[in-house]
């Protein structure tokens, strides 16, 4: 036996993502969240401002840092431009690299610049030793070295302190962060020959 059901019709209305059958009697409660974009390099950066404007310095190099300000020869960025047959960017280079060791001093005894620093300079290096050092290696040209230099290791750095949305106190420009590349140069953790 099949029973006959009474079928009813609900009226569905209703605002704010609610479905309502008959009045809406409820409060409307608003939940605002800020949600942080920020990652480890934003957060390093927030920490600086902060120790930066309380002038809450410390003395000694952290051993992070340490490994990339420590040369590891003593042939140096001239050299190793002669060596190869580069001799021509070294005022460029120079330059560079001496605008990035102006931030470093500057910040260097701030605890958190160190760890700045240290994160870009392992960027630096990584995308070195995987981008530009097979290009040295295949003998690819100065203008195809340059490019990779621009495009693989400067630029991808200052869109991650861009997309981490880093209130960066140093102003670390293209600038800087191809300096901290020559910089390495001169300390010999990078070479320009194969």
């Amino acid at each position: 036996m099949i029973e006959n059901k009474k079928q009813e019709n609900i009226e569905v209305g209703g605002s704010d993502n609610k479905v309502v059958g008959g009045d809406d009697n409820s409060k409307h409660t608003t939940h605002n969240y800020v949600l942080s974009s920020k990652g480890k390099l934003g957060n390093l950066f927030k920490k600086l401002t902060e120790k930066y404007e309380n002038n809450d310095t410390i003395n000694q190099i952290s051993e992070d840092l340490k490994r990339y300000t420590d040369g590891r020869d003593t042939i140096g960025l001239e050299e190793k431009l002669k060596q190869a047959n580069k001799s021509h960017l070294f005022d460029d280079f120079s330059w560079l690299k001496q605008e990035f060791y102006k931030k470093l001093v500057k910040y260097q005894n701030y605890e958190p610049a160190q760890e700045i620093f240290a994160f870009i300079l392992a960027i630096v290096l990584e995308r070195y030793r995987n981008y530009i050092r097979p290009k040295i290696a295949n003998n690819e040209s100065e203008e195809q070295i340059l490019n990779c230099l621009s495009s693989e290791v400067i630029q991808p750095i200052l869109k991650l302190i861009h997309d981490e949305g880093c209130d960066d106190i140093m102003q670390l420009s293209a600038t800087e962060i191809e300096g901290m590349f020559h910089y390495l140069t001169g300390n010999c953790h990078i070479k320009w020959s194969s």
